[in-house]
């Protein structure tokens, strides 16, 4: 629990480094990412609202492990939901000693604003499909990372939701 405090803390207030994940080098997550993160969460918010969904809760393991994913994505140039150690999201979360039964994932990429991010995925059916989640469905986590060698510029965006943790 000392690890997600520290983790919270860092990311609040922008120095976190994640250590080198390969080649590439380290992990530089934006000064405001929990500013993003919970736009990001608002945003969601608002559009589960208008369609009778429960809000979401910003959980601090969805959230340490959407960071870890946007890092490994950022600092290893790739995109894809399955992780280039074979691991998917379920997988990711379980990682962080979380077993949320049903987990969803959204990523993004180049975006800078939490409104870009989150109205790409409005525009995408199964990227929307996630937000918008019932069945349960009540926590959240947003990783996002500068895009590095992912994309030439803006940020990785990695977006989690879980039914329990």
């Amino acid at each position: 629990m000392k690890s997600i405090v520290k983790f919270a803390a860092a990311l609040s207030l922008g120095m976190f480094m994640l250590p080198a994940l390969g080649a590439a080098g380290s992990c530089e997550i934006p000064a405001n990412a929990q500013a993003l993160a919970q736009k990001a969460l608002n945003l969601t918010n608002e559009r589960r609202a208008q369609r009778g969904r429960n809000p979401l809760i910003m959980h601090p393991k969805l959230m340490a492990s959407a960071q870890a994913y946007a890092c490994e994505l950022s600092t290893k140039g790739y995109t894809g939901h399955r992780g280039r150690d074979g691991s998917t999201p379920k997988r990711r979360l379980a990682r962080e000693r979380c077993h949320g039964g049903l987990v969803a994932e959204n990523l993004g990429r180049g975006q800078t604003t939490s409104e870009n991010v989150v109205q790409m995925w409005m525009d995408s059916p199964g990227h929307r499909k996630n937000m918008l989640l019932g069945r349960g469905v009540k926590y959240y986590g947003l990783g996002i990372a500068n895009s590095g060698l992912a994309y030439t510029h803006g940020y990785v965006w990695v977006m989690v939701v879980s039914r329990r943790c």
